[in-house]
């Protein structure tokens, strides 16, 4: 056994020296160090091996550059754009459309106005013929109408204090309240100044609702004049990965190409 292991020395000690005299440092990538052995010695074999460590990174001709793409519109953008004021959309996408929202914007805020106006102008009308029902005079008052019918007005008294359109409702159109009038006339004449007050009240509720409808079409069509927009460029821009091993590590090369 001792004789083996020696001659397995021996033959190694001999492939060590035919490395080092050849220089060869890619068929030999571990050193052997063998110190000098005396016959009665116990052979021990010491191995130095050499660590290669490697940095991966970006290759040395990597490139990094980002590309805009000429008259790309972003449809989120123009989406948003015209949600919040009409036509604004249309016309970042350039679309001539957006004209025709900003005019039914303006139209539907200018009928709103009117409306609106219209109807609290005839309810202070009606309210100025109704008169204060806490005075006995007035053309509807509590006292009258609790003597008439024996009735607490305390509830009708407290709907006026705090909801001044549901009591006028109430006395105009809801016949246990008739007895409060003086007399037929004042309470058509209030009748028809409220009615009419209720009804350009309705129209100016229909002129909001319509604003409402045009923000969400417009911001429809932003978005659809977007996308048909962007169709071409789509069409001619594409993306082209390409792959391999340069310079001793692997590279991937991405390119956005246009075609003309």
């Amino acid at each position: 056994m001792m004789r083996a292991a020696c001659a397995a020395l021996a033959a190694l000690a001999a492939l060590a020296g035919a490395c080092g005299a050849a220089r060869a440092g890619s068929l030999c990538g571990s050193a052997l160090a063998l110190p000098a052995l005396s016959p009665d010695a116990t052979p021990r074999l010491v191995v130095a091996q050499r660590a290669i460590t490697r940095a991966w990174g970006p290759s040395e001709d990597s490139t990094y550059i980002e590309v805009a793409v000429p008259e790309w519109r972003s449809e989120g953008w123009a989406a948003a754009l015209s949600a919040v004021a009409p036509g604004a959309g249309q016309t970042y996408v350039g679309e001539g459309s957006g004209l025709w929202f900003a005019l039914a914007e303006v139209a539907g805020w200018t009928a709103r106005h009117v409306f609106r106006s219209e109807a609290r102008e005839l309810e202070e009308e009606a309210a100025a013929v109704a008169g204060v029902p806490a005075d006995t005079g007035a053309a509807w008052s509590f006292a009258r109408w609790a003597e008439r019918t024996e009735g607490d007005a305390s509830e009708i008294a407290a709907l006026y204090d705090h909801d001044r359109d549901a009591f006028y409702a109430r006395i105009a159109n809801d016949p246990a309240y008739a007895a409060g009038w003086a007399g037929e006339a004042p309470r058509s004449a209030f009748r028809s100044l409220h009615g009419r007050s209720q009804r350009y009240e309705k129209r100016a509720r229909y002129a909001g609702n319509a604003l409402w409808l045009n923000h969400v079409v417009a911001a429809v069509d932003a978005l659809r004049a977007a996308r048909i927009h962007n169709l071409p460029l789509r069409e001619n821009l594409r993306v082209r990965l390409r792959s391999g091993w340069r310079h001793g590590g692997p590279s991937v090369v991405a390119a956005l190409e246009r075609r003309f």
